[in-house]
């Protein structure tokens, strides 16, 4: 026998706190994030705020950008003294979140009942509450288990990962299997989760380490990883509520130039404390490891931020220059646009797109809209071009503001007068849209006691 010292060099990419702080401040909205900035300077000495008096500046500087734009046809504000750039929002709840990316996800029209129906099943934690057999028995067609689970399938790999899942262990292994095959003790994770669960529960570490064949330190990293997820994945989006809206994004054109910038309001003027560094460095201070630390999380802390913006501004332009025909015509010219165009555009995953347009705004000449407002799915229309379901709405609800006051037009008509514009859609599809409008049908819209 001999002893043979090779050395062996390996890339792999694992879930690091940094890694895990850059994802959560993708998705948290202006208000968010700026509550999470305060709790980082009160606990970290080594940050510091520039102090600015951007707020007038700021307003007088959209003035120029986008002169025909009016604060009080955007921003409805009735609070006095509250800053022009900020609106009240309502909350965006989980089942509205999925319903928003089945419509990007390009699902038949049955395929479309089931989802629905799935999603009306998913609690407010992430979690389908009933038995695949009875939302069967609540769709009115006949359909397999079979494809009802291969939809559900589909609705688990939405934002956030973990959703729709039947129990803990399968919401685990859905986050589980969203991660890098790379990942260190994944496997070992994955086995645990399957099969010792209840262990883990019960804090039994002595069977645990019997039954993974592992030692301690290695079980401490397998632990670690499952509780860097999420049990409870719709409290990610059903727990969001913001009192107040500031725009994120600025779009405006200038020489026939489309510009998109950030919001300087929403850039936090936040650097590392120079005298504090400049000790650490120097090793003249006591505990000197302690603040190394802390430098080192100042620093991720300001990484993480300046790779949101930066992906902010990536994906928003990206949506803008596939809409710019909405800026000349407002909703009517809007095209159809989904997640995965822009994701394969910026070379982003779908997800990541899906977190940085929740709840982050743009402010343009026609308003205020939150950047998940640029993706509708695609309809079918007889000059070959596809049209967007959100322009679609938009021209329904131009034609009922046109119609005649005493003969309104019935979902047959409206059908038609697409039609004659090259719009091919179904009668259904057109009630469908008008319902969800809360535009009264016809017969309502006649009744002189509507109005």
């Amino acid at each position: 026998m001999r002893s043979v010292l090779s050395l062996k060099l390996s890339q792999q990419l694992s879930m690091t706190p940094q890694l895990q702080q850059a994802i959560r401040l993708l998705q948290l909205s202006s208000v968010e994030l700026e509550l999470e900035i305060r709790n980082a300077l009160e606990m970290n000495p080594l940050l510091e705020q520039i102090e600015t008096n951007a707020s007038t500046e700021e307003l007088e500087d959209l003035q120029q950008k986008i002169p025909e734009l009016r604060f009080d046809r955007i921003f409805t504000v009735s609070e006095q003294n509250l800053d022009p750039l900020r609106h009240k929002c309502t909350e965006t709840t989980l089942r509205q979140h999925l319903l928003w990316q089945m419509e990007m996800a390009h699902l038949k029209e049955h395929e479309i009942l089931i989802a629905t129906a799935l999603i009306d099943a998913i609690s407010d934690e992430g979690y389908l509450l009933c038995p695949l057999s009875e939302i069967q028995q609540s769709i009115d067609f006949n359909i397999d288990i079979a494809e009802i689970k291969t939809v559900l399938s589909r609705i688990q790999q939405f934002d956030p990962i973990g959703v729709g899942a039947q129990d803990l262990a399968e919401c685990l292994i859905l986050q589980l299997n969203a991660l890098p095959s790379t990942q260190p003790w994944i496997t070992e994770a994955k086995k645990l989760v399957l099969n010792h669960l209840p262990l883990l529960g019960k804090k039994d570490y002595g069977a645990l380490q019997a039954a993974l064949g592992l030692d301690v330190i290695s079980l401490k990293a397998v632990i670690k990883l499952l509780t860097s997820l999420n049990p409870r994945p719709g409290n990610a989006i059903a727990s969001k509520k913001s009192e107040y809206l500031i725009p994120d994004v600025i779009a405006y054109k200038k020489n026939d130039r489309l510009i998109i910038e950030l919001n300087k309001e929403c850039l936090p003027a936040l650097q590392l404390h120079s005298h504090y560094a400049t000790i650490i460095k120097n090793k003249s201070a006591q505990g000197s490891q302690h603040f190394k630390e802390q430098l080192k999380e100042a620093k991720w802390f300001l990484k993480g931020l300046k790779t949101r913006h930066e992906t902010l501004l990536k994906v928003a332009r990206a949506i803008m220059e596939q809409q710019r025909e909405f800026l000349e015509g407002g909703d009517e010219w809007m095209n159809p646009l989904n997640l995965q165009d822009i994701a394969s555009k910026v070379g982003l995953h779908e997800s990541t797109v899906s977190r940085i347009t929740t709840q982050k705004y743009i402010l343009t000449p026609r308003g205020i809209f939150e950047l998940k407002h640029f993706f509708s799915s695609a309809l079918p229309s007889l000059q070959g071009k596809r049209a967007s379901s959100t322009a679609i709405r938009a021209l329904i609800k131009k034609l009922v503001a046109e119609e005649p006051s005493q003969s309104p037009f019935s979902d047959d008509k409206i059908t038609k007068l697409l039609l004659e514009r090259g719009i091919s859609v179904a009668r259904r599809t057109v009630t469908k849209y008008r319902e969800a409008m809360q535009i009264p049908s016809s017969t309502e819209r006649k009744n002189p006691s509507f109005n």
